[in-house]
């Protein structure tokens, strides 16, 4: 199938990019549209959710290789991107503390600079990286995310800006937030009202421009949204009469869990109307709300992709344009009387991958355990690129030729409390098979494990409840046990974050 891909790509190198020069010719790049979603969760009709309107997306999978089993490294933005665009797992030089890369792992090739290196031209649209130092320093002129045109996170309306200018004392965080305005917004506006609208726009003028050109691109496309606040247009609301909208299917804790099992969600606290206070839960009311304008969104971003896919077509680009699609993170919205991120759970862990891949396999679903992490070697091999020695992901394309391939037992994520206080860091190892998450809870500083965590997917599979102490799992706790002292002893302690704030 490798071999089907390159002679697809050969042959489109010969017809449909007429302007390049005879050692392009004879040398075919592959181009890269690297769609990135923020805080999308794998609630999308190509993935079981019927309800879920997504047909752009669907349409992708339709396409190429969806990755049912793709995890993040950390269920965080920052921490997330940084570690997938360095190559670097997140418990490596700090990463996991959510500091700019620059700051971290200042000169790392990352996986743009890698292609910018190669000949291509890159440029990036929206959110890739988490920082908008990283996003300047990675891209320079080529990055493009004007967000300054918008009020406070993205607002359009009066109200919305009337509520962003309230200024509300935060009681969690002992200061006044306020640029933080409601947490929802359905204005009556076109796609391009909003940010995410307004980037596509000029991505796809950057299309028409690489077309003309006839070089290799390597475009970075990152959606604001799903993430809060829920501002869509509002016939993406539409979509979604609140009559339709269903409660999560649980609002309780895990049974058996533990205090560092769920963070509380102070992302959401921060917006508007939202309860302040700790033991305050979100309404049943607002829950639905909060659905309701989170499927918008969904569907809005959704939307804006097929604008993509369209102008790729148009232009006769789509035959040499390998198209991935990934999200930061999962999501929770009341699942677990909990909501945002931050968590081992693989509500928050367990993300959206596609791959697309001219010439390669298509409607084609992988249950093979993989990580975004693999993203970066598996864009590099099927670009021809040299992969960098530090990247710690492996190539997919093994699997882009055989979905069904025996794949790797295990994949891993953390997630840190108090991450940017060393002595105070307790870190949570989780590690995932086919049938298990595994979650050992560990102080930092001394190793010593906290607490421990056992879902049964085959059981269990909503992770409802912890089994870790239940005697018939003993023999395969020791298994996973072994796996997750690997990801222990790979952490790295004296890190740059770490020696900049023990010198303050």
């Amino acid at each position: 199938m490798y071999q089907k891909i390159l002679l697809a790509g050969l042959a489109v190198a010969f017809t449909g990019l007429l302007s390049c020069s005879s050692a392009e010719k004879d040398n075919p790049k592959y181009n890269v549209l690297f769609i990135a979603v923020d805080d999308m969760r794998t609630e999308l009709n190509c993935y079981g959710a019927s309800h879920i309107h997504s047909p752009n997306i669907d349409r992708l999978a339709a396409n190429g290789v969806q990755f049912n089993s793709a995890f993040v490294q950390q269920s965080i933005c920052m921490a997330s991107r940084a570690s997938l665009m360095t190559g670097y797992r997140p418990e490596r030089h700090g990463i996991y503390t959510g500091e700019p890369v620059q700051d971290l792992v200042p000169g790392v090739k990352t996986m743009n600079k890698l292609f910018a290196e190669n000949g291509y031209s890159v440029s990036a649209f929206g959110k890739i990286y988490h920082f908008s130092q990283d996003q300047q320093e990675q891209f320079g002129e080529e990055f493009m995310d004007p967000t300054n045109k918008w009020a406070g996170r993205g607002y359009y309306t009066d109200e919305a800006i009337e509520q962003m200018m309230f200024n509300e004392s935060h009681p969690i965080k002992g200061r006044n937030h306020p640029a933080r305005g409601p947490a929802y917004e359905a204005a009556d506006v076109h796609d391009s009202g909003y940010i995410d609208g307004y980037n596509t726009e000029y991505a796809l003028k950057k299309l028409k421009q690489y077309k003309a050109e006839g070089e290799p691109f390597f475009m970075a496309m990152g959606f604001h949204k799903p993430h809060l606040p829920f501002c869509a247009p509002k016939k993406y609301w539409d979509m979604y009469p609140i009559e339709s909208i269903k409660p999560p299917s649980r609002n309780i804790p895990p049974e058996n869990s533990h205090p560092y099992t769920l963070r509380d969600f102070g992302e959401l606290r921060n917006y508007y109307g939202m309860p302040k206070t700790r033991p305050d839960l979100v309404g049943a009311d607002t829950t639905l709300i909060l659905r309701q304008g989170y499927y918008a969104c969904v569907s809005y971003v959704d939307a804006l992709i097929g604008k993509l896919l369209d102008e790729l077509e148009s232009l006769e680009l789509d035959d040499n344009t390998i198209i991935i699609l990934w999200g930061d993170h999962g999501y929770k919205l009341g699942d677990y009387g909990n909501w945002c991120k931050w968590t081992n759970m693989d509500i928050d862990s367990r993300v959206p991958l596609i791959i697309n891949v001219p010439g390669g396999e298509t409607n084609v679903r992988s249950d093979a355990l993989v990580e975004l992490l693999d993203m970066y070697p598996t864009l590099a091999d099927l670009c021809g690129l040299e992969i960098p020695e530090h990247v710690e992901g492996r190539s997919l394309v093994p699997l882009l030729n055989d979905p069904g391939k025996e794949w790797v037992e295990s994949v891993t994520t953390i997630w840190p409390h108090d991450r940017t206080k060393y002595d105070k860091t307790i870190i949570g190892y989780s590690v995932k098979t086919k049938r298990f998450n595994y979650v050992e809870w560990v102080k930092l500083k001394s190793g010593e494990v906290l607490a421990r965590e056992l879902y049964d997917h085959q059981n269990d599979p909503e992770e409802t409840i912890n089994v870790v102490d239940k005697p018939e799992y003993a023999e395969e706790i020791l298994k996973l046990e072994i796996l997750c002292k690997v990801r222990k002893d790979a952490t790295d302690h004296d890190h740059l974050y770490r020696q900049k704030m023990s010198s303050l």
